[in-house]
């Protein structure tokens, strides 16, 4: 059996192949509908974005390959749209298109009969394509299915990863809350109840969770499960309940609650997640300006150790100032402008650092460093052969009209 993990979108690499991989047309959208009702195929439309990772390594390693080529150009016409350009930018809004890469399978009158958010490898996504041609594992069907009642813990668990490739997340919780309360322990370390746990997720000290890291040894031990997922489930179930903390609580009581689930799990990544805990305790009290010296404190001390780590956090940081509603008057803006350029030579070939200037510099109505930053992203952008997208000409444009 292959181990039970929540997918995602991340890729293989593969390697590259000459041989003819999809065919994709370079025409309107609405031509290509044309063409797959002339010739009574569906259609298949690849939604991308210049600056998604897993869209670049999907065009690279896995539509180029013969066997993915020799399927869909027999049964579709397909087309790549970028979602923020031209045409593209009203289908992201008629498709309700919100994660990338997501792959989109049509019928002729362009109405979806499937929808997935990436995939692994060419066979996974081959497997994608040919729901479209198979109504019983289609999403609609599986709906109509569980609105009807069946709850079949193979069905269930078909039904809550079909929602996850659909990138349908709302859904999945709405599962977790009607079915797993409805569990008993022995479904738990089932594989099939296993699947909708860990798509659906557990409460923090609930009836599962404690199930869960009373008999940790009796999850992993299984070949479907495996530490990685049942680490998965438990973090995520932790993490949940301290943003709740962190939020609502004071910070004596954060500190109680973290020492209190590091009984039951530690993550490998604990200093980051606790350093975001305790900014997301500030921001919620609206302790601006401790909440920025608290994470340049911990981008500096990460900085001695790991220098490209520490410059994303310096970038998180200087551009939720830039872009956060809430720190609108917080007065950060020097702080965030001051922290960056101290530290930008990191990484001269970095696109982040200047977009985030270039932001608060916008914010700051300096024209002349804002257009400095963004034609210098643009210059990057272009000499690596990326065409800048519709939100970094947006940005230039909103310099320009300072």
């Amino acid at each position: 059996m292959k181990k039970i993990a929540i997918v995602v979108v991340m890729l293989l690499a593969l390697p590259k192949l000459s041989a003819q991989g999809i065919s994709f047309e370079h025409s309107t959208f609405k031509e290509v509908l044309a063409k797959a009702k002339a010739e009574k195929k569906l259609v298949f439309m690849d939604c991308f974005t210049t600056w998604c990772g897993p869209c670049k390594m999907m065009a690279r390693d896995i539509f180029p390959q013969q066997h993915v080529g020799d399927y869909m150009n027999a049964n579709f016409v397909s087309i790549k749209m970028d979602m923020e350009k031209g045409e593209g930018i009203e289908l992201t809004k008629t498709y309700s298109v919100s994660a990338y890469p997501t792959l989109l399978f049509m019928d002729a009158d362009g109405k979806v009969v499937h929808r997935a958010t990436g995939a692994e490898k060419a066979e996974d996504f081959i497997e994608q394509a040919k729901i479209a041609f198979d109504p019983s594992k289609q999403l609609d069907n599986l709906e109509k299915q569980y609105q009807s009642g069946n709850r079949d813990f193979a069905f269930l668990a078909q039904y809550v990863k079909a929602l996850y490739t659909a990138y349908k997340l709302d859904a999945i919780e709405k599962v977790g809350k009607d079915v797993i309360p409805t569990m008993k322990p022995e479904h738990y370390v089932t594989e099939n109840g296993f699947t909708v746990i860990a798509h659906a997720g557990v409460d923090y000290k609930s009836k599962v969770y404690n199930y869960l890291i009373k008999n940790k040894k009796a999850f992993i031990d299984k070949p479907y499960i495996g530490k990685e997922s049942y680490d998965y489930v438990v973090g995520t179930a932790i993490s949940k309940y301290l943003v709740e903390v962190a939020t609502k609580k004071t910070l004596p009581e954060l500190d109680k609650a973290i020492a209190e689930t590091e009984k039951d799990y530690v993550s490998p990544q604990q200093s980051q997640y606790k350093t975001y805990y305790y900014g997301q305790h500030y921001l919620a009290q609206k302790q601006y300006d401790k909440w920025f010296d608290f994470n340049k404190k911990q981008a500096d001390e990460t900085f001695a150790k790991n220098q490209k780590e520490a410059l994303g956090s310096y970038i998180n940081t200087a551009y939720s100032v830039a872009v956060n509603p809430d720190l609108d008057k917080a007065g950060l803006e020097q702080k965030a402008i001051a922290m960056v350029e101290s530290v930008k030579n990191t990484d001269p070939e970095s696109l982040a650092v200047n977009f985030c200037l270039a932001s608060l510099y916008l914010k700051t109505a300096n024209k002349e460093k804002g257009l400095e930053n963004i034609n210098a992203y643009i210059k990057k952008s272009t000499d690596k052969g990326d065409e800048p997208n519709a939100r970094v000409l947006t940005l230039k444009t909103k310099i320009e009209s300072l």
